[in-house]
């Protein structure tokens, strides 16, 4: 008896469970599905793989499966972002997957990438419970005395018990959120935000939030709130790049004199005994005659107890004298949120009692200060590394892998390179040999033939360009004599005290016109932290390697990566690279698509020499030029 197609209802020959018509468009989807599976795409959302990316997904694959760790330098327009996460999501078992990035931009592409994923995934997005918070009391507090504020009120405004949380909570499970979003709906039902996105977060595959989730302090009380160990954790770090400095700015307190004083004042009604130890602290300070230097634990450690015996009250030594500043200090700033000067003192003692040869402490005479801050991030990262399941840390600029390995204390690491996605003809990169920004060559004529350059480039380029220098003081030399040379451009000077907002309005600026300079310094906001999108930037011009400023903390960080390196290591991890690796940002703003065209020039002959040509990547190839003119208008053509 003949039988029907299951699938378009035809009739059967004898034997046939479906028509031919129906089995080839079966075999073709056969196809697809098996070359899917095989190439661990199963839930990989799009029909195309990026050039590159597939290799980086099976190596995420491989980082998540066998328990190691992945330092990927991946250039802009691979697609991290979603290989990574497919990555994870394919390997989870029963493990979390935390994303971790500090950009609220970053932040809704993950959100984004996990709604497109061809499976349901449970996702939350969070960030800092004050910045969270919807009450306005919050917005001005320090956050420990938001902490304390958030304790007073939490059971009785802000809906944390009951069926109201658990309603939005089941609302933040159904779909994932961007945090705005999250929050909006928490509002709507009185909810604290953050007690409901960590309640939601404890059934998540996916938690989307800041490094200090996982490489601060506060790690053990997340974990303990989400009922899990690191060893139950899969991570994803983006723009990877940033970490080591910003798990170094976890510790890194300061206490001046002007602080001293003005937490007595502050104090001398609260605690008559409390005060005292602050005054005489103060003066101890005060009659310190000294160069800055590099000081020991001692130092301070002698002025407390010189402190605590000078007067009759009932300190006798810093533990009871740190509790009772912290009671005070809440005290005072929940009166006036400005009254913020012996929190800022209960910081730097508790910071100051770790030990350790990865802390640096220094006195500074002007104005008198001391400070203590961490030199090794691996101090606090090494541990997270060691312990995860698996790990997958990426960066357009994670270059050497080797480096942010030894940093961050990463055993047995999986370091690759991954090639840039996009047309090699849609980017021209070139060096010159006449100028440089070394300090014994720089004067009016050096600034003069800079402006000169700049002009050059700036008149050639049909759209606009931006211009980065190593320091707001080398720029503002620049920048008097751009004022003499004929500029077909207006320019756009990035202040160094210019807000989020500021900058914004510069960015918009660019995108509703095409005659534009944008003139900020490597290293700033300007030059990493904005994406340059539809090609808004036709030209990048670099001046000068930023090489970061003598101090003592940075001899004593080459030092400390001397003895644990090696001598070459200890130079160039404190001094080559993250000069190198600011380059590399700043050069990278203007192609961020594989339509985008950008012509690049580096003015500083010391880009020519071996010794930081061979630092660069691979891919960042360039040319000496002796014309500018003529590579803007060859190149533009």
């Amino acid at each position: 008896m003949k039988g029907f197609c299951p699938e378009c209802g035809t009739m059967l020959s004898p034997g046939s469970d479906r028509c031919s018509r129906c089995v080839g468009r079966s075999r073709g989807r056969t196809t697809v599905v098996n070359r899917v599976k095989s190439e661990g795409r199963g839930i990989f959302p799009y029909e195309r793989v990026r050039s590159g990316q597939k290799q980086f997904m099976e190596d995420a694959e491989e980082a998540f499966r066998d328990g190691r760790i992945l330092l990927a330098h991946a250039p802009t327009g691979i697609g991290k972002t979603v290989a990574s996460l497919t990555a994870a999501v394919q390997n989870v078992d029963d493990k979390k997957i935390f994303f971790l990035t500090s950009k609220q931009s970053q932040h809704r592409m993950a959100i984004d990438t996990i709604r497109e994923l061809r499976r349901d995934i449970s996702a939350v997005d969070v960030i800092s419970k004050q910045h969270m918070c919807p009450l306005e009391e919050s917005i001005n507090l320090p956050y420990a005395a938001f902490e304390r504020f958030c304790g007073k009120v939490g059971k009785a405004r802000c809906g944390i018990y009951g069926p109201r949380i658990d309603s939005v909570v089941e609302k933040i499970r159904e779909e994932p959120l961007h945090v705005d979003e999250l929050r909006t709906e928490c509002v709507r039902r009185s909810v604290c935000p953050h007690k409901a996105a960590l309640e939601a977060a404890k059934e998540a595959q996916v938690l989307v939030c800041d490094y200090n989730y996982i490489f601060s302090d506060i790690r053990d009380t997340v974990l303990k709130n989400l009922e899990v160990e690191l060893e139950d954790i899969y991570l994803i770090v983006d723009e990877a790049h940033n970490l080591p400095d910003r798990v170094r700015s976890h510790l890194n307190e300061t206490v001046t004199l002007p602080l001293l004083q003005e937490a007595f004042g502050l104090l001398n009604d609260v605690n008559g005994d409390l005060a005292g130890v602050i005054k005489r602290l103060g003066n101890e300070l005060a009659g310190v005659d000294m160069d800055t230097t590099v000081v020991d634990r001692s130092f301070f450690d002698d002025m407390v107890e010189v402190a605590l015996r000078g007067g009759f009250g009932r300190y006798e030594d810093v533990d009871p004298l740190i509790d009772d500043l912290y009671e005070a200090a809440i005290e005072s700033v929940e009166k006036d949120p400005a009254a913020t000067a012996p929190l800022y003192l209960v910081s730097f003692l508790s910071q100051w009692q770790n030990e350790g040869e990865e802390v640096f402490r220094c006195f500074e005479p002007d104005p008198r200060s001391i400070r203590v801050s961490l030199l090794d991030p691996a101090y606090i990262s090494a541990e997270v590394f060691d312990r995860t399941p698996g790990a997958v840390l990426m960066s357009g600029t994670l270059h050497p892998g080797e480096m942010y390995a030894d940093l961050l204390g990463v055993e047995d690491p999986m370091i690759r390179d991954y090639p840039s996605p996009f047309p090699r003809k849609n980017r021209k990169v070139v060096s010159v040999n006449n100028l440089t920004t070394s300090y014994k060559e720089r004067g009016v004529p050096m600034y003069q033939a800079y402006a000169n350059a700049i002009a050059d480039v700036c008149n050639n380029t049909p759209g606009n360009v931006a211009c980065f220098f190593p320091s707001y003081l080398l720029m503002n030399k620049v920048v008097d004599r751009l004022e003499r040379v004929h500029l077909e451009k207006q320019f756009m000077i990035e202040e160094r005290k210019l807000g989020k907002r500021g900058k914004e309005k510069m960015v918009d600026k660019l995108r509703y016109n095409h005659d534009r300079l944008l003139i900020g310094v490597q290293g700033g906001s300007l030059s990493e932290g904005v994406d340059y999108r539809d090609n808004i930037l036709s030209s990048v011009i670099i001046v000068g390697i930023p090489f970061p400023p003598p101090s003592l903390e940075l001899e004593a960080l080459q030092e400390y990566y001397t003895e644990k390196f090696g001598r070459q290591k200890g130079y160039d991890y404190t001094r080559i690279y993250p000069a190198l690796n600011r380059v590399l940002q700043a050069a990278g703003r203007s192609i961020r698509s594989k339509h985008d065209r950008a012509l690049i020039a580096l003015l500083d002959r010391r880009f020519n020499y071996p010794r930081y040509k061979d630092c660069m990547p691979e891919e960042f190839h360039y040319d000496v030029t002796d014309n500018l003119s003529q590579e803007c208008v060859a190149f533009f053509d």
